[in-house]
């Protein structure tokens, strides 16, 4: 595996990025992402490549894991954040999580950190490093840290 991925860290072994392309995924790959989680619900938006389009580029380019718990932002719960934590657990690192902006994704890794007794403003802090603004999240995060 590359030492340089293509997408942002949230945390060690797991990228987030706004929504992906076929280039994006031989990117992923070549980088040695061996999971792909999407958080985007179908027919989202016009244009954007199903999960079932995904999954064959994914395919194609060797990565054999691909997930897909699609998610909009008042979905995300302790539930939703724990389901998450259970994709990344049980399928291989690194793995890198989508959505159209890459928020959800953040979202819902942020929201497992804070229940496990993560510091809401640091998980911020960390999304903003990898270009995500969970700002308006803060508080959702502190509601459910631990």
């Amino acid at each position: 595996m590359s030492n340089q991925a293509p997408f942002p860290a949230l945390a060690p072994g797991l990228f987030v990025s706004p929504q992906i392309s076929r280039q994006d995924i031989l990117a992923a790959a070549a980088a040695g992402v061996q999971t792909i989680i999407c958080n985007r619900p179908d027919g989202e938006e016009p244009g954007q490549p199903s999960f079932e389009q995904i999954r064959h580029w994914a395919a194609e380019a060797g990565i054999r894991h691909v997930i897909h718990q699609p998610m909009l932002m008042p979905q995300i719960d302790a539930a939703a954040a724990a389901q998450f934590a259970k994709h990344l657990a049980e399928h291989p690192a690194p793995a890198l999580a989508y959505c159209r902006s890459g928020t959800r994704s953040s979202f819902l890794w942020a929201m497992g950190q804070a229940a496990q007794g993560a510091d809401p403003r640091q998980l911020v802090q960390t999304a903003a490093a990898a270009g995500i603004d969970l700002t308006a999240a803060l508080p959702r995060l502190q509601e459910a840290q631990a």
